[in-house]
């Protein structure tokens, strides 16, 4: 719930609320997502994938009937609200990246997969090209 209160918040208007909040995320939340990973890097990755356990399939996208395109598409864009905040490591970027790239290769048709190449590009250039993620639709 957490990564969506992020992906919800990254919309807010630039007002006294939307730059408050912007300032509790890396002064609390970004912390405590850090110790969370530390302290239990399973869930932190379990809670990334595209196909989540139960326990993590809560609120946004999980909560209404769409598409597999669509909560891929949602599920990635609420992991690129969290990259400018550091709060995805090295180590969870090699367990959750590989599994979305599949996914999106198995679950996506032909016709889809240009939905997807704007926000694997901008995932690539948060990651400062450390890791290529690029796919040519």
């Amino acid at each position: 719930m957490v990564f969506q209160w992020f992906h919800s918040t990254a919309y807010m208007m630039d007002d006294e609320v939307g730059s408050l909040v912007e300032k509790l995320k890396p002064q609390f939340v970004t912390k405590w997502l850090k110790t969370v990973c530390d302290v239990r890097f399973d869930v932190m990755v379990m809670c990334l994938l595209p196909k989540p356990m139960e326990f993590a399939r809560v609120g946004g996208y999980w909560d209404k009937s769409c598409s597999a395109v669509t909560q891929l598409k949602e599920g990635l864009n609420r992991i690129l609200c969290l990259i400018p905040y550091n709060v995805i490591n090295q180590p969870v970027w090699e367990c959750i990246m590989p599994e979305w790239l599949e996914a999106i290769r198995t679950e996506v048709p032909d016709n889809q997969l240009k939905e997807f190449r704007e926000v694997l590009r901008y995932v690539d250039i948060c990651r400062n090209h450390s890791i290529i993620v690029y796919v040519d639709c």
